[in-house]
Formats: C-alpha cells, sequence, structure tokens
C-alpha cells in the first residue's frame, strides 16, 4: 500500500511539470489566421437575391431565382432592344459581374470574341443598359456578413 501511494504521489508530482496545452491561450492574429484557413472563398452562403426572391425560403431556390431573374432580364433587353447590325451575329460574350456589400450590381468586364469586336461599343451599352434596369439586389451573405461577390456569366449572342 505504501509502494502504491508512493507511485501515486511522484506521478501527479511529475504530471504538474507536463505542459497538454489545456489551457493554452492564442492570441487572436493566430485565431484569425485558423479561421481563413477554414475559408471556402469561393463559395458564399447565399447568393446575391432579387426582391422578388424574398419571399422563398429555401436557400437553393433563392439561388435559383437569382439566376433566373438575371437571365431573364437580359434575355428580354436584348430581345427588346432595336440595334440593327447589318450581317449575322452569332457569339458566346463572358461577362463578368460584381455584387458589391451593398447591393449595386456592376459591369467588371466583358470579354468578346475577337471577330466581332466591331460590335463591342453596341454590345457594351446593351448590357450596361440591361445592368442598371436590373430589380432592386440584396448583396450575398458569407458567415452571417454582407460580402462582395463577383461572377462570370456567359450570355449566347444571336441576331439570327
Amino acid at each position: 500500500m505504501r509502494i502504491t501511494l508512493i507511485f501515486i504521489f511522484f506521478f501527479l508530482l511529475n504530471s504538474c511539470e507536463y505542459d497538454f496545452q489545456i489551457d493554452r491561450k492564442i492570441s487572436v492574429d493566430e485565431f484569425i489566421n485558423e479561421e481563413l484557413k477554414s475559408f471556402n472563398w469561393n463559395e458564399v452562403d447565399q447568393y446575391p437575391i432579387f426582391d422578388n426572391c424574398l419571399e422563398l425560403n429555401n436557400v437553393s431556390q433563392k439561388n435559383k431565382c437569382f439566376v433566373e431573374t438575371i437571365t431573364n432580364n437580359f434575355t428580354a433587353n436584348l430581345k427588346r432592344n432595336n440595334l440593327v447590325l447589318n450581317r449575322t451575329l452569332v457569339d458566346t460574350v463572358n461577362m463578368v459581374l460584381m455584387v458589391d456589400k451593398s447591393g449595386l450590381i456592376s459591369i467588371e468586364s466583358i470579354n468578346i470574341s475577337e471577330k466581332n469586336l466591331k460590335y463591342k461599343e453596341v454590345i457594351n451599352s446593351s448590357f450596361n443598359n440591361t445592368v442598371s434596369n436590373l430589380p432592386k439586389l440584396y448583396p450575398a451573405i458569407k458567415r452571417g456578413q454582407q460580402v462582395d461577390v463577383i461572377f462570370t456569366m456567359p450570355i449566347i449572342i444571336s441576331t439570327e
């Protein structure tokens, strides 16, 4: 019994010297760096959302509504546009859009193929007109915070 008590006492005395890091405090910078590593910067919790999509409860439905609203607005504007070209134009234009933290949408860039660069001004004005006439937009959400998002939208233009 005596040997057992001595062994337990010796064990307790030595175990106090080991740092198991149970109560280890970390600095704010270290915490932030660890949190930043865990973020997936390519995804948001909720896409930007238009007024007409607010009543939807499911995040995936809201995201689908966003895509449909922006697509329908571009389609309607391009059909309404009375621009006349003297030749058939079929091309895919990649437009880079940004929605900032306050919900303002803007065109970052428009990538047009080399063969259709002469129509760049017409395409730019039509796309800018469409973006300026979009309904009220609320920003994207990431971990409860409003964030800027940039996305690429391919648009097929056909004058046939």
